[in-house]
């Protein structure tokens, strides 16, 4: 909790040290002919980026041509590697983009139409000798979350917590949350957990009760902006558009830990769930998938000053005492 709100308090104090810095996952696998394929997700952005390469047919002479053919070739080859890299997108702690096409044909079938919709990630285009490399980046959102993300069912819908007596109970001591004003969104801060970016991840409670998932939010909010946002740098989350942009007030809460086979969900203490609870009864920010989780290493105390996790790299450290944070309890004074 401490470090939660020193975080707070330093946004007004200091001035980023590093540029912010997208959180992506790099991906790679041996496609068809054992030729290795390379690409990346980017969870900031929901962008997922192929990579191709190829080359100009023999015999041409006219260098605008071979360029034109070579270049050619290896969007051919990239848009082939898209459709590859696609399956391994993590579409819950259980589920990815492969298993989902494995199930259903339809999915399949819009999923391979998609493809053909990627474009051009600018200023990849290379020449290196005969050698032609471009990238293409296909877009998470709309008609491919559409596609991918589950249909809200009934049974779905009922394991919202709620705010009633039966979880206000499960509290040791009686617990009473009145924000001073609404909140705008829920930032949670997983820094320093094993955190696996999915676009449809949940957030529990330490009973295991959903706090937050696909089943709170409206379809539509789900498929154009994403279940939750990702960032690594705290200032830019704090103050992202999903948040409320400048004028955000967001509710702050600290993760425990990781849940599920791929580390794709986010667990937080009872009292935190509570807050969650009441917060979004005031503003109703869940059901517009106003969440944004926030990654990267645990920050550390330098000189009794708390830093942002992506601050450090540009630090000298020689010489200097780090205190690391421990574990400082839950603040249990009420708000």
């Amino acid at each position: 909790m401490l470090r939660l709100l020193l975080s707070i308090a330093l946004l007004t104090t200091c001035t980023p040290l590093l540029h912010a810095q997208n959180v992506e996952v790099p991906l790679a696998l041996e496609g068809e002919n054992k030729q290795f394929i390379q690409g990346r997700i980017d969870w900031t952005d929901n962008l997922l980026i192929a990579y191709g390469e190829g080359v100009a047919p023999e015999g041409m002479t006219s260098p605008a041509q071979r360029r034109l053919m070579g270049m050619r070739a290896a969007k051919v080859a990239a848009y082939r590697n898209l459709l590859e890299l696609v399956g391994q997108v993590q579409i819950d702690a259980q589920t990815t983009v492969d298993m989902a096409m494995i199930v259903s044909d339809t999915v399949r079938t819009r999923v391979s139409g998609l493809i053909q919709g990627a474009r051009v990630v600018p200023g990849s285009q290379q020449e290196d000798g005969d050698l032609y490399r471009i990238a293409l980046q296909l877009e998470l959102l709309n008609r491919f979350a559409d596609a991918v993300l589950p249909e809200q069912t009934e049974t779905d819908s009922t394991l919202e917590l709620t705010t009633e007596a039966d979880s206000l109970d499960s509290l040791d001591t009686p617990f009473v949350f009145i924000p001073p004003e609404p909140y705008t969104g829920l930032l949670v801060d997983a820094r320093g957990l094993d955190l696996q970016p999915s676009m449809s991840p949940r957030l529990l409670g330490e009973d295991g009760r959903e706090v937050y998932s696909a089943a709170s939010v409206e379809r539509s909010y789900a498929t154009s902006m994403g279940i939750v946002g990702y960032d690594k740098n705290w200032e830019r989350a704090f103050t992202s558009d999903r948040l409320g942009g400048e004028e955000s007030h967001p509710l702050a809460v600290e993760a425990l830990r990781t849940e599920g086979p791929y580390n794709a969900n986010l667990v937080i203490d009872r009292e935190a769930a509570v807050r969650v609870a009441m917060a979004d009864a005031e503003s109703n920010f869940l059901s517009q998938c106003r969440v944004l989780f926030l990654l990267g290493p645990e920050p550390v105390f330098i000189d009794s000053t708390l830093l942002d996790s992506t601050a450090i790299d540009s630090i000298d450290l020689e010489g200097s005492d780090l205190e690391l944070p421990g574990e400082t309890g839950t603040d249990s004074q009420p708000q």
